[in-house]
Parts: structure tokens; sequence; C-alpha cells
């Protein structure tokens, strides 16, 4: 059994998540009828799109906090597997036709060019595949929502139901999409920008910083990089910056 979780931040509760995820999945499954034990091995899987590094714990055990040798045989035990979709693109070796890379550039590709592209080689990748047609629409659908989230739309998209059809659409007025396209990842932008500050900041006024200092700055908030660069302004000692 697969489970799949798409994130683009770091949540440091993912690892309870998906327990309550995987167990709530066997007993609906059970409840109606449709798996009977022995339950199913199962494969939770985490796809991570965002630019900061991801820091939060993979395994549910790692949530529990100064566990008594003799109760640790009891804590539950989960892990994911948490896939870094930047990392995977940046690797070299992949097959460029590969449908999971075709998907990961259609989530990270920034310019409406590029996504045509992307979008135009998935298509053809999945219409050459036997008996695609389920295949074609579960994407498809997934895609609309992606862009009804990530790109600031005037209007909903029209009723859209294969690749083909979005394929067309975008390419009718690749102006107007280029204007609207993928606010999410112009948000994503600006809070790097404003961690990339915080840190040439840090370092000018308390000198070079460690990596656990890099890791919460670039796991941080928008919300939270504001204060912390604010704070900088009256902090006497590093410790000052990062109070609440």
């Amino acid at each position: 059994m697969l489970i799949f979780e798409q994130q683009s931040q770091p949540d440091d509760t993912m690892a309870l998540r998906i327990a309550t995820y995987t167990c709530l999945s066997y007993q609906t499954l059970l409840r109606t009828r449709q798996i009977r034990l022995p339950l199913p091995a199962v494969l939770p899987v985490v796809f991570y799109s965002g630019s900061r590094r991801w820091t939060a714990a993979q395994d549910v055990s790692s949530l529990a906090g100064g566990v008594p040798v003799a109760l640790q045989a009891y804590q539950p035990q989960m892990r994911y597997l948490l896939v870094r979709e930047r990392d995977l693109l940046k690797s070299i070796g992949r097959p460029s036709h590969n449908l999971a890379t075709l998907l990961f550039r259609l989530r990270h590709d920034r310019k409406i060019e590029q996504w045509q592209v992307s979008l135009h080689t998935l298509t053809q990748a999945i219409l050459a595949l036997p008996e695609s047609q389920e295949l074609n629409r579960s994407i498809t659908a997934w895609l609309v929502l992606m862009i009804e989230r990530n790109a600031a739309l005037p209007e909903p998209l029209p009723p859209t139901k294969t690749l083909q059809e979005l394929d067309m659409i975008i390419a009718e007025e690749p102006g107007i999409w280029a204007k609207q396209w993928l606010k999410e990842g112009r948000e994503e932008g600006r809070i790097e920008g404003q961690a990339g500050l915080l840190l040439r900041l840090l370092e000018r006024r308390f000198g070079k910083q460690p990596d656990h200092i890099h890791e919460k700055i670039h796991a941080a908030t928008r919300a939270q990089l504001e204060a912390w660069s604010l704070n900088i302004l009256d902090a006497q000692v590093l410790d000052d910056v990062f109070k609440a």
C-alpha cells in the first residue's frame, strides 16, 4: 500500500501525520472489507518541493523525548521515505522522459515556456503508454489543482479532463499565463531572499554562523524571519535574535 503526501515547506510533525494517515487507512480498508489480516505492507512517501532544508524527523519515535530504556520498546515505530524533488532534478543520470522527472519539473518550472515544454513532453509520454486513459485523467486533475492553487488566475480554468486539453488551453494565450504564473514560486523566492539577508546580517554582527543556525533560518516561516531581523537591532548576543 502506498501513501503519498506533498509538502512545500518542512513540518516538524510530519512523522506523526504519516503514522496517523496509515492507521486511518488500515482502519477504513478493514471496515469496508477491502483488505483483511494480515495487513498489507505500506510505503509512506513524502514529496518535498520546497527550497528550505528539510529538518523534520523521519521516524515518529524520534518525536518522543526522554524515553526511559524500559519503555523504548513500547514507543510507536514508523518511518517515511523523503523525496527531495529539487535534489532529484539537480542530479544526473535520470532519463529525460521519465514520468517522475517530468512531474517534478512541472512542479518546479518557474517560467511558463519551460512548463509548456514539460507538459507537452509528459503528454506525449502518457499517450505512448497502453491503457493510459485513467492515468491521463488522474495527472490532469492533479495539474489543474496545482495550477489553481499556485497561479493567480483571473478566473477558474474551463473543465479539463485530459493533458491534451490542458496543453491547448495554455498554448492559446501564453502572454496571460506568463503574467500570472506560480505565485507560490514568487513567495518561496521572497522567503529565500529574507533568509539569505538575515544570515548576512548575523555574520556581520556576530561572525560566521554554525550549520544549525543556517538550518534554523532556512526552516523558518516568513513571520519568524521578519521578527528575527527586527530583533537584530537590539540584540546583545546571538540568542537575543531568536527570542519570541
